[in-house]
């Protein structure tokens, strides 16, 4: 079997193991490979990413960093290279797990607000982005990505009655969405979130469509309220969520938070440092949305 493995001068590649994703930072190309090549995993020291392979294999489920495609669905299409990973995947539950998620982003203010915490927090979170705030701040989805944290897909243009007119008609913004996202930074996103959630939204038709395209919905179990109007402020946001955390203990294995970081969420950005402090007094760690998700409920 023949391959070729590129990298920078003075980087070592590891080959760790036979496993089912690639994860690397740096560039590769298996010329003239086929099959089990495709489920050899690389890595780099301090790696920030993760791939999944050419045969749309998933990465493992324990893995803790964002999982992005190398391809466009345009580029699988036009190379013949297989759109979806099926209908099984394998979900990560853990131990007081949770996941912080932003949605309608990227906004210049509240968005640089937030990556500023995170670092400082040491912590990463999970941003679906929207289209139309993608083509205004590209160099924010830059720094999203380059700082570690997973992004997204979260439609185009945000309006239900464009998006929820068919499955076509949705799964056409997340196509657009995403060569958004790729020309930015070089890969696709495979997770994706349904602009007011699926519930009421999606038909089995729906959920067909997209997983047929291999995109993988993601939903929360936990909201701060900051978009449903009982957290208007920073103190109400923690408390709503402190509320759920006593109320709903069994969702500690996959905690997923939903919150917002587009304009008119300043709230959401004074309440970070207090959730944050919340959870991890309470013993939770925190993870990105990876494709090992499992369903919110």
């Amino acid at each position: 079997m023949k391959f070729k493995i590129l990298f920078g001068v003075g980087v070592s590649l590891l080959i760790i193991a036979a496993g089912t994703y690639m994860h690397t930072n740096e560039g590769f190309d298996f010329t003239g490979s086929t099959g089990g090549l495709n489920h050899l995993f690389f890595m780099l020291p301090g790696s920030k990413t993760a791939y999944i392979g050419k045969d749309f294999s998933l990465p493992d489920a324990d893995i803790d960093v964002p999982v992005y495609d190398k391809y466009t669905l345009k580029q699988r299409r036009e190379k013949g290279l297989p759109l979806t990973y099926g209908k099984t995947r394998t979900y990560f539950y853990g131990d007081h797990v949770a996941y912080l998620t932003f949605d309608d982003g990227p906004n210049k203010a509240n968005t640089e607000k937030i990556l500023d915490i995170l670092k400082k927090e040491k912590i990463h979170a999970t941003f679906f982005l929207m289209g139309k705030n993608i083509e205004k701040n590209p160099d924010i989805v830059k720094q999203i990505y380059d700082d570690g944290n997973a992004i997204g897909l979260h439609s185009y243009s945000h309006d239900y009655k464009k998006l929820y007119r068919s499955p076509k008609a949705y799964t056409d913004e997340l196509e657009k969405t995403e060569e958004l996202i790729y020309n930015i930074i070089g890969v696709r996103p495979i997770i994706s979130r349904a602009p007011g959630g699926t519930s009421g939204h999606f038909t089995k038709a729906y959920w067909t469509a997209v997983n047929d395209l291999g995109y993988i919905e993601v939903g929360w179990n936990a909201l701060t309220g900051d978009a449903d109007g009982t957290g208007r402020t920073s103190g109400q946001e923690v408390t709503n969520l402190q509320k759920q955390l006593i109320i709903r203990p069994y969702l500690n294995s996959h905690l997923v938070i939903l919150m917002h970081d587009a304009v008119g969420h300043e709230a959401t950005v004074q309440a970070l440092p207090q959730i944050i402090k919340l959870l991890k007094n309470q013993g939770y760690t925190f993870r990105v949305v990876t494709t090992a998700i499992p369903p919110a409920w």
